[in-house]
């Protein structure tokens, strides 16, 4: 009897160390598994940095300039990159530009007919706008409040007599073929045209409707 318990004694100890080195092994394996899962972690993590290092890199040069500047230690001063030098083209056309002419207003006229042919007073206005004058009034002569159309010669009336509109009224004079005789001067206060003109019974001889005025 003490020989069987001897043997069973062994057997039980024989699968008790047998069961406690098949547990030992499955911790061998897992921390193996674990290394190797943060191995392949870290070196995933790397890989990408690396590209993104190599592909972002150069974009990143290209839109800021700046960071080149910074990585290469050199220091640009941004007044020299703004400064635009001054070139001698731009000083010699600054020097041969003509000064600019004042604007002068078109010379305003007034034209009324004091001869009694219809239509006259209209082409008078045509031939005087295409001359740049100003025509803002046509209608009939009127004398004591009633149309006039005795008048024997064509008449220059300067509203405002002033150097300017009687140096304009002369050259307007020239341009219909009047005489400077035939201009008259008049300080209107409330004028409605510079000049005014009334066409008389001579207006056929004139220049201007023969087509020769300047």
């Amino acid at each position: 009897m003490r020989h069987r318990r001897r043997i069973s004694t062994q057997t039980i100890n024989r699968s008790k160390t047998i069961r406690v080195k098949g547990r030992k092994r499955p911790q061998k394996s897992n921390r193996a598994w674990a290394f190797l899962k943060n191995a392949i972690f870290f070196a995933v993590v790397i890989g990408i940095l690396y590209l993104g290092y190599i592909y972002l890199l150069p974009v990143v040069k290209e839109k800021l300039p700046a960071l080149d500047q910074l990585s290469s230690g050199v220091s640009t001063p941004m007044e020299k990159v703004i400064e635009r030098p001054e070139l001698p083209v731009d000083k010699t056309d600054a020097q041969e530009a003509p000064p600019a002419e004042p604007f002068l207003p078109a010379l305003q006229v007034e034209i009324l007919n004091g001869c009694g042919e219809q239509g006259v007073a209209k082409m008078l206005s045509d031939k005087l706008m295409a001359l740049n004058y100003d025509v803002v009034n046509t209608g009939n002569y009127l004398k004591k409040g009633k149309p006039f159309f005795e008048v024997k010669k064509t008449r220059i009336i300067d509203q405002v007599n002033s150097e300017k509109t009687r140096e304009k009224a002369q050259k307007l004079a020239e341009q219909i073929g009047i005489s400077n005789e035939q201009i008259e001067s008049f300080n209107n206060p409330n004028p409605i045209a510079d000049i005014t003109i009334i066409i008389g019974q001579d207006f056929k001889t004139l220049k201007i409707f023969k087509g020769k005025s300047e």
